[in-house]
């Protein structure tokens, strides 16, 4: 049976390099919305609006990742998750499609998050740097009563 695998993590976190891994092994298809919006939006926009050009993106990627599900290929959803209701809806999603569902939660101390997304180009990056600790409030960890599979990589 198709499984849809939810990656769950704060930004610099690790989650697409972790992502395309488990693709690779699972032979499933990994889906990042960052990538499809820059597929899908000028860079103006998507900078200048990110809520409205990420929002398109996910309802299109939640109907691609129904029809891979439907045709038995795994979904890898690397797209943050960052609050228990985004990922209630996944599990719910999961349960109304009749497939499994897995949650990875990818974690790493604030110093090596601050560290990888400095590295990393564009305005939203320096952005995201900028608002890291308003960011990080917003972000919800999963809880002791979901089920989550650990990846730690402070070391990586």
């Amino acid at each position: 049976m198709a499984k849809l695998h939810i990656i769950c993590g704060f930004l610099g976190a690790g989650k697409t390099t972790f992502a395309k891994q488990l693709a690779l092994e699972v032979n499933g298809i990994h889906l990042n919305p960052d990538e499809w919006c820059m597929k899908l939006f000028q860079p103006k926009e998507y900078e200048n609006n990110w809520n409205r050009c990420f929002a398109k993106t996910m309802d299109m990627l939640w109907l691609k990742s129904k029809d891979y599900l439907d045709e038995g290929r795994d979904v890898i959803l690397d797209m943050g998750f960052w609050s228990r209701k985004s990922r209630d809806a996944a599990r719910e999603n999961a349960r109304i499609w009749g497939t499994e569902y897995r949650l990875y939660y990818v974690y790493a101390k604030d110093s090596v998050l601050q560290r990888r997304i400095a590295r990393r180009p564009g305005a939203i990056a320096a952005g995201n740097l900028e608002c890291f600790a308003e960011l990080k409030e917003k972000f919800e960890a999963p809880a002791g009563d979901e089920e989550y599979i650990e990846i730690d990589t402070n070391g990586k």
